[in-house]
């Protein structure tokens, strides 16, 4: 599944947790806020420029943390990919195919 972060963004603010993803080969890891923010992970040494975006992060991320009021939970890409895909169709939404019977 091809993630995007846009979806997580939606994500992050629906359910109300906050985000993480992570390469863990480099480490290299963003977040997104519960408002849907994104963030640099862990600090950044000052002035020193960033060789990666978000995006190149988020195709290669293997390790999702998502934190929300209640607990914190560490998933895989796969997980992390049917989490979204659960999450973000909604029941109140029809599908194209519901609109033309």
């Amino acid at each position: 599944m091809n993630m995007e972060l846009i979806s997580l963004k939606r994500l992050a603010i629906q359910k109300a947790v906050e985000i993480t993803f992570r390469e863990k080969s480099s480490g290299r890891a963003w977040k997104v806020s519960r408002d849907g923010i994104l963030k640099f992970a862990f600090p950044k040494p000052w002035g020193e420029p960033l060789e990666y975006s978000p995006e190149q992060i988020l195709q290669s991320a293997d390790e999702f943390t998502l934190v929300s009021a209640e607990k914190e939970q560490v998933v895989g890409r796969k997980e992390m990919g049917d989490f979204l895909a659960k999450a973000l169709k909604s029941p109140h939404t029809k599908s194209n195919d519901e609109e033309h019977e």
